[in-house]
């Protein structure tokens, strides 16, 4: 799935908690699959994921503002960064200048990006503390993540997803992209579209 609407298209079905990020052209988010233990030590070391506790494949899945998947990653093994797939994935071809993308913490993707696009991640906390301006930026950007989470949430309701044994482990990428295509099908996660969209 690597048919990305353009900003101008996203526009036409922008919800309103989308009015402050109206470049937006993508929210972006790594979700895992747990795979059982590979018999090899060293594919062993490659697949189990320290942040899950678990032998994993990851996933780097893009959604429209209107929480549509639009881009959906070839499977990594569970120990790759999400930098380290964002940079091997190919998705930042799709980006043009103006382009915005929003991410969570783990994304520090600001230098790899193309020229003039841009990336919207929440604040780290500065002394334990955010200020007020970040708190609210923090609010703003959770308002709109939450889309890809619940994109991630609907893709896990497959069972076919929730454990890949050993003989569906080289068909698993066609598995995960036939999901995504299924989500994509399924009643819209969002169904108001904000008024008034002058460009």
């Amino acid at each position: 799935m690597t048919t990305v609407p353009s900003r101008e298209k996203n526009l036409t079905s922008l919800p309103s908690s989308f009015q402050m990020y109206r470049n937006c052209r993508m929210i972006i988010d790594c979700t895992d699959v747990e795979i059982a233990t590979p018999s090899s030590m060293d594919l062993q070391k490659h697949t189990y994921s320290k942040y899950r506790g678990m032998h994993s494949f990851k996933i780097l899945l893009g959604v429209a503002p209107n929480a549509v998947i639009t881009y959906c990653s070839k499977l990594y093994p569970g120990s790759v960064s999400d930098k380290a797939i964002v940079t091997k994935s190919g998705i930042l071809e799709v980006f043009r200048s103006g382009d915005l993308i929003l991410a969570d913490k783990g994304f520090l993707i600001r230098d790899i990006v193309p020229e003039g696009v841009s990336v919207n991640i929440p604040p780290f906390l500065n002394h334990g503390r955010l200020t007020k301006s970040e708190v609210k930026l923090t609010k703003d950007i959770a308002r709109t993540r939450i889309h890809v989470e619940r994109a991630n949430a609907r893709l896990k309701e497959f069972k076919i997803l929730r454990f890949i044994p050993h003989t569906l482990r080289s068909n698993a990428d066609i598995v995960v992209q036939l999901c995504c295509a299924l989500v994509n099908l399924q009643n819209p996660l969002i169904k108001e579209v904000a008024v008034n969209l002058d460009n």
